[in-house]
């Protein structure tokens, strides 16, 4: 059999190709995406963590608080993060479960009630 050499000389350098690739892939698993507004953070400002739990086919496990900000202050930072527990979770559940921490800050300056709200096409 003079093709049996090759062929598991091969088979190594494909097993060994997909090793790097999940490794390489699994040191990417740390990430962190900061939306920021016009807010300033002071002495009363507001800050909270919370866990979201989701999927990547829209089906929520469990739905997220929607009020942060309270006092009329308004929501000026989110940081999304996530890491390498997270990111193992969503793969093997395939992505029917995956885990994202968000941080919130709310400014402490409150808006006024009297100022009008825009609302678009009013």
């Amino acid at each position: 059999m003079p093709f049996n050499k090759p062929v598991k000389s091969e088979m190594k350098k494909i097993i060994r190709a997909v090793l790097v690739c999940c490794s390489i892939y699994s040191l990417a698993g740390c990430a962190t995406m900061t939306i920021e507004g016009d807010g300033q953070k002071t002495p009363q400002s507001k800050t909270g963590t919370h866990t979201v739990h989701g999927s990547f086919y829209s089906f929520v496990w469990s739905e997220p608080p929607v009020d942060k900000c309270d006092n009329g202050r308004g929501l000026y930072r989110a940081r999304y993060h996530t890491n390498m527990a997270y990111v193992l979770a969503s793969a093997f559940s395939l992505g029917l479960y995956v885990p994202q921490t968000v941080e919130w800050w709310c400014d402490g300056t409150p808006t006024p009630d009297e100022e009008e709200i825009y609302r678009p096409g009013q």
